[in-house]
């Protein structure tokens, strides 16, 4: 599957990218906007750190070696954290289902028991349960057994409610193959869907929004 969309790269522990994004996400700034702050800050660098070393210089030569030195600082946090196709990502459809979906506003993550994209979401929805205490979450597991809602449960903790689903041919047709499929519900039907490859930073702020 490709690279982006909801699961990467946006929660990777224990980084750099993850910690400054996470700090922008915490004093109250949208999940887009903490997507970009991190590669706008180190162009901020090069030029006060250009200016800096060469304040005693020509201004010809201070603006030549404070452009070099934002393009590396840039150049080389965006080779160590690129941004993929999917991160910024908001590309839903709105789905035509007879499938019920639970009665108030709830955000359903459809997941296969043994999808390595479906297990790590379970990362990223509870930094986001967190940081947003309104949201309603829902795992279905597809064709799960008690074994794999157990697993899942014990991955996601409070922040999502576990079930096992049979996938029927409607479940399907809204997933349309691909897993984790998010899909924002209402009054028991479906709104707007997203594939994990649709699902980035700006989805994010627009399920937030609805809550």
């Amino acid at each position: 599957m490709e690279k982006g969309g909801f699961v990467l790269p946006f929660f990777l522990p224990h980084s750099l990218n993850y910690i400054m994004e996470n700090f922008f996400v915490t004093i109250g700034f949208s999940y887009t906007l903490s997507k970009l702050l991190p590669y706008l800050l180190m162009l901020l660098f090069g030029l006060i750190i250009g200016i800096t070393v060469m304040r005693k210089r020509k201004k010809s030569l201070k603006v030549i070696v404070s452009v070099f030195l934002m393009a590396a600082f840039f150049g080389l946090y965006f080779a160590i954290y690129p941004i993929y196709e999917g991160d910024f990502s908001n590309n839903f459809y709105v789905p035509k289902s007879k499938v019920e979906f639970p009665s108030s506003k709830s955000l359903i993550v459809l997941s296969l028991p043994n999808c390595p994209f479906c297990i790590q979401s379970t990362e990223s929805i509870k930094a986001f349960k967190s940081k947003n205490s309104k949201l309603k979450v829902e795992y279905w597991i597809m064709n799960g057994t008690p074994a794999d809602s157990l697993k899942y449960k014990k991955l996601v903790g409070e922040a999502a409610t576990c079930s096992n689903k049979k996938n029927t041919t409607e479940l399907f047709k809204i997933s349309k193959g691909g897993y984790p499929t998010f899909v924002l519900s209402d009054h028991k039907k479906a709104l707007k869907v997203w594939g994990n490859e649709s699902f980035g930073v700006r989805a994010w702020d627009a399920v937030i929004s609805e809550f």
